[in-house]
């Protein structure tokens, strides 16, 4: 489409829709439009099935919050952050509202008391991070009272667009809550968002 067509369509702001897909992700791979399957589904770091459980149990209660941020960020025409400029990205008037869960993944994360990121590694804890002339890595055991376990939520959604007057995949974005107790409220945070 030339530019010139797409100035006519409007920030219409249309709700964000949930697609779910029946057909099983039998292999647990990376899905697409195409492929109309159920999400990939990740448990990382050692969590436990009843902590998945637990978690998983809450579903619909984080899909709900991932439709504010997808309305807020994405889809709210009154919004001061939705570009409508040429070229730019995401721009709201492709996206069809459509979404679909992708990736969830649930783990744990550890933090330090100035919430440095660790990761399990070798059977002890390990911050790695760059000072701008190498790599440098901090350890400690995995009891240090330093460290924090968190829960890890991570969401991986993409949204539909109709950029060539089809529904296919447009954006992708991902999601990601860190949890001390199971039933803490969750409050999602946008990692990224990009190009599918």
């Amino acid at each position: 489409m030339e530019y010139s067509e797409d100035s006519e369509r409007q920030k219409t702001g249309v709700r964000p829709h949930r697609i779910i897909f029946e057909k099983e992700n039998t292999e647990n791979t990376y899905i697409t439009w195409e492929d109309k399957m159920r999400p990939r589904i990740s448990l990382k770091d050692g969590i436990t099935q009843e902590e998945y459980q637990t978690l998983a149990s809450r579903q619909e209660e984080m899909l709900s919050l991932t439709e504010e941020i997808i309305w807020k960020n994405y889809l709210d025409p009154n919004s001061d952050d939705l570009m409508s400029e040429v070229d730019s990205f995401p721009d709201i008037r492709y996206l069809t509202g459509n979404y679909y869960v992708g990736d969830m993944s649930y783990g744990y994360i550890y933090r330090d008391k100035e919430y440095r990121a660790y990761h399990m590694k070798a059977g002890r804890l390990r911050h790695k991070y760059h000072n701008g002339k190498e790599w440098l890595e901090k350890w400690l055991p995995l009891d240090s009272p330093e460290i924090t376990r968190y829960y890890q939520i991570f969401l991986g959604l993409r949204l539909t667009g109709d950029e060539n007057g089809e529904e296919e995949d447009y954006m992708g974005l991902d999601l990601i809550a860190e949890l001390v107790k199971l039933d803490d409220p969750i409050e999602f945070e946008i990692l990224s968002h990009d190009v599918i």
